[in-house]
């Protein structure tokens, strides 16, 4: 199999790119396969490992999502008209080599025109598309493996052995099952004789039949609609956080709340609210099928497909939503990570009911105190200035600043000045750069910084956190290769209300 380039734009398809990557290596082979985050290691030379790759590849998937064409730099302008944007380079080597170069729309995205795109990315306007959905993730992905390999079988060669050993056994198998199969339907038909002779001697006439003795709004029905309006909070099970390694990263999943809600008579509904927390050093995948609810022999996936992408240094939340029978007390969540899993007992019977009170979020948890509502004015700024060395950089907070962004939520905007040494070759000053601890949770910004700072000069960037809830501390981190250093953000000077 010829190596396969994958590029994307990450504020734009970086989930489906990581889930695309690992189809395509259980498929090719890990050598096969070339992404950025997973082939790139810290204190490599980005463009030098980038170029060297994309001129192994005899073929370029070119991802592209809804902000693939419209996604800008500081300054407002596109990306994808700059001549150093790393998605443009990348696919226009593809396409200047006359490699096999195929756009690869996610999350809804519509083919660009050759003339929205700068003219070196033109003629990918004329390559023939394919589309994967989320809906039908695997059946999407095994056209676009048919496609590569020409239609040829892509099975691991263990498996093609095992297939090849089966087939010789079903040759003398199959004689055999459809005797059995016969014997069994003949049996159920005398079964199903018997069965209605014995019915039609021993039912009621329609004159002696009991008449129903509960009106519409009473019994079993009525009772099953009203417990349908209570929620319940249930407790966390005794071990609610589970750490996974991969060639990529290391990471941790944390189950943070857990809500039930019956449905009907025999179904109900479990919410599970759940944290990624990735260490580093390079960018994980966060996907619903991590998760699978374990109800007996059942396993039960989530109702909604996630893709997303966790960065290095990071976390991020989401809510996993289950539907199971109402007779299940103690399912399992059963999280997995390629071979390894394990799994979580969640005690359905330990739990209490939510009350109907503003003051409480969706979990039955108090809800915190907002930013725009404890600091008065706004915008407000914090104590600036720290400087710290990481590594051979140099990192100092030039600006700290808190400032509202809608009704409800602020942001801290932190101007950075990164400084390398004149013994140093140069340094990527990154939106990986930085990171924000909020009450210990780090948070990666919320805008794209990219850029290159040479040796003996220095250079500044904005980097934009979200808040909402009220923080007890602030902590600011930042990263050079395998080193880091985390310094206190004091909350002093921020006036409250």
């Amino acid at each position: 199999m010829s190596d396969i380039f994958i590029s994307y734009r990450r504020d734009d398809s970086a989930g489906h790119a990581g889930r695309l990557f690992d189809g395509l290596v259980e498929r090719f082979g890990e050598g096969h396969v070339f992404m950025d985050v997973s082939d790139l290691q810290p204190g490599q030379d980005y463009v030098a490992e980038l170029d060297r790759a994309l001129a192994r590849a005899d073929c370029v998937l070119a991802l592209i999502g809804p902000r693939w064409l419209t996604a800008t730099n500081a300054a407002g302008q596109r990306r994808i008209d700059d001549a150093e944007d790393f998605v443009r380079r990348e696919i226009g080597a593809g396409l200047a080599r006359e490699a096999v170069v195929i756009p690869v729309l996610v999350h809804g995205a519509a083919m660009p025109a050759a003339a929205e795109m700068p003219a070196a990315l033109a003629p990918l306007a004329r390559r023939q598309a394919i589309v994967l959905t989320d809906q039908r993730w695997e059946r999407d992905v095994d056209e676009l493996v048919q496609r590569l390999s020409g239609g040829r079988e892509t099975l691991p060669a263990s498996t093609q052995n095992a297939r090849s050993a089966v087939n010789k056994r079903l040759k003398w198998l199959a004689p055999l099952l459809l005797l059995l199969l016969s014997v069994l339907i003949a049996a159920w038909f005398g079964w199903r004789s018997a069965d209605t002779q014995v019915q039609a001697t021993a039912a009621p006439s329609a004159t002696t039949a009991a008449a129903p003795t509960s009106t519409p709004h009473e019994g079993p029905t009525s009772g099953n609609a009203t417990r349908a309006t209570q929620r319940f909070a249930v407790a966390l099970p005794p071990v609610s956080e589970v750490k996974f390694r991969t060639h990529r990263a290391q990471f941790s999943f944390s189950i943070l709340a857990i809500r039930l809600e019956p449905r009907d008579a025999g179904t109900q509904a479990l919410s599970l609210l759940v944290r990624m927390t990735n260490r580093g050093p390079l960018d994980e995948a966060f996907y619903s099928d991590h998760f699978r609810l374990v109800a007996g022999e059942r396993a039960i996936a989530p109702l909604a497909t996630l893709i997303e992408v966790t960065e290095a240094n990071a976390a991020k939340e989401t809510t996993l939503d289950f539907v199971l029978p109402a007779v299940v007390v103690e399912p399992l969540l059963e999280i997995r990570v390629g071979a390894e899993s394990t799994r979580l007992p969640i005690p359905l019977a330990a739990r209490s009911p939510i009350a109907a009170d503003p003051a409480l979020d969706d979990f039955g948890r108090p809800r915190p105190a907002r930013v725009v509502d404890v600091i008065k004015p706004l915008p407000a700024t914090l104590a600036a200035g720290q400087r710290v060395d990481v590594g051979a950089l140099g990192y100092q907070i030039v600006e700290a600043t808190v400032e509202r962004e809608t009704v409800e939520k602020a942001s801290l905007t932190l101007v950075v000045r990164c400084s390398v040494p004149r013994s140093v070759s140069g340094a990527n000053f990154w939106s990986s750069s930085v990171r924000l601890w909020i009450d210990g949770v780090p948070r990666p910004p919320v805008n794209v910084v990219n850029e290159i700072v040479g040796p003996g000069d220095s250079k500044d960037a904005r980097f934009v956190f979200d808040l909402l809830a009220m923080p007890q501390r602030f902590e600011v981190g930042f990263f050079s290769g395998n080193e880091s250093v985390k310094v206190p953000l004091s909350l002093e000077p921020l006036p409250k209300r």
